[in-house]
Formats: structure tokens, C-alpha cells, sequence
């Protein structure tokens, strides 16, 4: 019995990789990982010397410090003993072919419908005649739901949005009088695809908008827009260690936790990850007291991803980043 005891406590300490188990309840741990199996995982807690067995049937995910995923939903997706990574079909699978395949995994998982909020802000850059008598235009604001709702096949897309909008046109002549706009709301559809992790779309909405006379009225906006993942872009550029060392040197003088220490830096990837920003371009036509009118519009916003089911992308929002 013993002798099983070394042995145990020996071959812990061979090959180890740090690493966080994520399990099905969303709590975590972290420590040093020393195999991955098809039936389980061998972990050395964090704190502790004895490592310990989680059968896979109770974890969602594990992700080592190397940025390898060898567990995802559930499901295991690669092994690891001896320091090195293996295929669950082929244990000869090389490191490169490992990065491709967690790329890959990642690309796939862009196109999952997900919940997603995005601020907008925009400005008329063209207006027809009929919209001469208010020439004074102001900027747009706009907050944008994505829902996970629609037609998703490959990289196409279509899902369902909603948009609560603010928009404003004065007379230069008279910015006190009577002005042209006020709180819209409009519903539509958003089909697009993706050209790597970069996503081309159009927007087709109608709903209720204010006219000149500050009365209710039916509308409808159109528009393409171009979708970059801001976040991981700056961290593909940046690091996320190098880009927050600042911020975990200045908060460690106060505090006796820091954002870096061990996997906290996960969170923050993770939470970065899900911002994007967006490049959009619209063409509005709205009914007024008399006749219609329209606008042509140029803006930005920037956005949040949920992960699927509306949860922010954390194990534990109001426990980050203690």
C-alpha cells in the first residue's frame, strides 16, 4: 500500500503542465495536470501534494497553460502523459497539428449563435431634398441585441435583432424649434457569413420612429456592416500578460491579489475575446407628418458576445478577478 502511495506521489511530479478544470456546474480548479485520459484527468490542486482523479463524466472543460484544450463540452478531445500531447485517435499527432486542430475549434465556435449587445454611434453623411428644412444633423445613437434565434449553416448566418435607437435633425436657423426625431424602436432579421473570424452582414429592420410632428410613425433601415474580433485581435498583437502587467503591478501595491496570478489571465483572454467592433453603413427612410424622407448613415459600435444561454464568458463574473 505504500509502495501504490509512492508511486502515486512520484509520477505527479513527472511531466506536469499547469492547467484549469472547468466543471459541469461551472465551479473551477487549478493545478498542476499530470495525465489526461478518456476516463480521467490527474490533477495536483493547487495548495496541495496528493494529486487527485476527476472522472471525465464531471468536467466540462480543461484548458492547460500552453493554451491547449484537451477537454471541451465535455468531451476529450486530445490526451496527455509523459509531457506531451497526443490525439485520442493517433498518439503520434505532432504539436503543430494539435495548434491547428485548437484553431480550428475556435473558428467553429465563433459561429455558434450567442446572445450579443452593441453600442452604436453614427452620423448622416447624405440627405435628400426633402429633408432640407432640418439641416442640422446630430450624432445617432443606437443599442443593438443580436439574438441566437435564426438560421445558422456552415458560415451562414441569419438570426433575429431588436434595436432601441435615438436619432435628431434641427433647423440651423432655429435649433430651439421644431426638430425631426426622437426615440425609435425596430425589429428585423441580420443574415451574413464568415470569411475566417471576420464576419460580413446586412440588416433589414421596421418599427416605430418619431416624425416632424412628434407623433409615432413606420420606418424602415437597411444596411451591410463588417464585424472584427477587436479583442482578439489585441491580443494576438499585444498579449494579454504584456497588455495588463500595468494594471497587475499598480492594483499588487494595494492589494494582496493580483488580476495575473496563476489562471486569472484566462478570465481576462476570455473576456476580451467576446468585444467586437463593427463597421456599418445604412440607409434609413422614414414617414413624416407629410410625405417621406431618409438618410444615408456612416458608424461604428462595438460589441459583446455572450456565451450561448445569455451567461457573461466567466466561470465566476462576481468572483473576477479574486
Amino acid at each position: 500500500m505504500k509502495l501504490i502511495l509512492f508511486i502515486i506521489f512520484a509520477t505527479s511530479f513527472l511531466f506536469p503542465i499547469q492547467g484549469i478544470i472547468v466543471f459541469n456546474d461551472q465551479t473551477i480548479i487549478e493545478g498542476d495536470i499530470t495525465t489526461v485520459t478518456n476516463n480521467s484527468v490527474l490533477i495536483t490542486p493547487e495548495g496541495l501534494t496528493f494529486p487527485e482523479e476527476i472522472l471525465i463524466q464531471n468536467i466540462d472543460s480543461l484548458k492547460t497553460s500552453n493554451s491547449m484544450i484537451p477537454i471541451a463540452g465535455g468531451k476529450v478531445l486530445m490526451l496527455y502523459n509523459d509531457g506531451k500531447f497526443s490525439d485520442v485517435n493517433s498518439s503520434t499527432m505532432s504539436n503543430q497539428s494539435i495548434n491547428n486542430q485548437i484553431q480550428y475549434d475556435e473558428v467553429e465556435y465563433v459561429i455558434v449563435p450567442n446572445w450579443s449587445l452593441n453600442l452604436y454611434t453614427g452620423y448622416p453623411i447624405y440627405k435628400p431634398e426633402s429633408f432640407k428644412e432640418f439641416d442640422e444633423s446630430n450624432i445617432i445613437y443606437g443599442l443593438s441585441i443580436g439574438s441566437p434565434y435564426g438560421f445558422f449553416a456552415g458560415d451562414f448566418f441569419m438570426n433575429f435583432i431588436a434595436e432601441f435607437a435615438y436619432y435628431r435633425f434641427q433647423q440651423s436657423n432655429n435649433l430651439q424649434g421644431q426638430d425631426f426625431g426622437g426615440p425609435a424602436f425596430q425589429i428585423g432579421v441580420s443574415p451574413g457569413f464568415f470569411i475566417g473570424n471576420t464576419s460580413f452582414s446586412i440588416t433589414a429592420c421596421t418599427g416605430f420612429y418619431e416624425d416632424d410632428a412628434d407623433s409615432l410613425t413606420a420606418g424602415f433601415i437597411s444596411g451591410g456592416s463588417i464585424d472584427f474580433p477587436i479583442g482578439e485581435i489585441i491580443i494576438k498583437n499585444f498579449g494579454a500578460t504584456e497588455l495588463f502587467k500595468p494594471i497587475n503591478l499598480i492594483i499588487g501595491q494595494f492589494l494582496d491579489f493580483k488580476i495575473l496570478d496563476g489562471f486569472k489571465i484566462r478570465d481576462i483572454e476570455d473576456q476580451l475575446n467576446a468585444f467586437e467592433m463593427r463597421l456599418t453603413g445604412r440607409a434609413n427612410l422614414i414617414q413624416k407628418a407629410k410625405g417621406s424622407t431618409g438618410w444615408l448613415g456612416m458608424g461604428v459600435s462595438f460589441g459583446y458576445e455572450f456565451d450561448y444561454g445569455g451567461h457573461p464568458k466567466l466561470p465566476d463574473w462576481f468572483g473576477w478577478p479574486f
